[in-house]
């Protein structure tokens, strides 16, 4: 087997096991489904991971891992308030792509208390909410933003506004009036600028710098 088949099949099993714990639930779904949906004989999921908790944890990790990738660059951006807004729009594309990831995030919080999910939310602390804190502090320092804000709770609430319309998506289409399946691609890319702006009018200092 080559380096690329290697990869091929663990990406398979992944992209399978994904699928499954985010329709199902980690506890319903058995080795046995995911070895079917990724055409795949069942054994050989043991040959890359050890146990389907083992399988489960490289998905969400996986997962966190896109999530730091796409969202760092926002960093390079030459102010804070580009990288705020660069932040938002890469959480934003990430979870756009990745529709598995909202029930997959819920399932581990509701039915595990995060148990599961800590070396991830480890990941994307290390990844992105420091640097975010950073980029808060960075802002005050500057004088453009407000001092009386706590960078950390800021960050929260940066990160809190695209995760929640992403997960209450249905809830959202209708307080949108477009009903449960109605959020389109132009609603999701409005609401996107909408949450940036908004993060930096709540961090906007009304005083002019020194």
């Amino acid at each position: 087997m080559t380096t690329t088949d290697t990869l091929s099949a663990r990406d398979q099993i992944l992209d399978a096991a994904e699928s499954l714990f985010a329709s199902k639930g980690f506890g319903p779904s058995t080795i046995k489904e995911i070895g079917a949906r990724a055409e795949l004989n069942p054994a050989l999921l043991y040959y890359y991971f050890g146990s389907k908790e083992e399988l489960y944890q490289a998905v969400l990790l996986r997962l966190g891992e896109g999530l730091v990738a796409r969202g760092s660059a926002a960093f390079e951006a030459a102010t804070p308030a580009e990288s705020i807004r660069g932040l938002v729009h890469a959480q934003l594309e990430f979870l756009r792509a990745h529709p598995n990831v909202p029930k997959l995030v819920v399932r581990e919080l509701v039915d595990h208390d995060a148990r599961h999910a800590q070396a991830v939310i480890l990941q994307i602390a290390a990844g992105l909410f420091q640097r975010l804190c950073g980029v808060i502090e960075r802002g005050q320092r500057e004088g453009s933003f407000r001092r009386d804000v706590e960078p950390r709770f800021a960050a929260v609430s940066i990160i809190a506004q695209v995760v929640y319309f992403t997960i209450a998506r249905p809830a959202v289409g209708v307080f949108l009036g477009l009903g449960p399946r109605g959020i389109d691609a132009a609603t999701t890319d409005a609401f996107g600028v909408h949450a940036g702006e908004f993060a930096l009018r709540a961090l906007s200092n009304p005083e002019p710098a020194a």
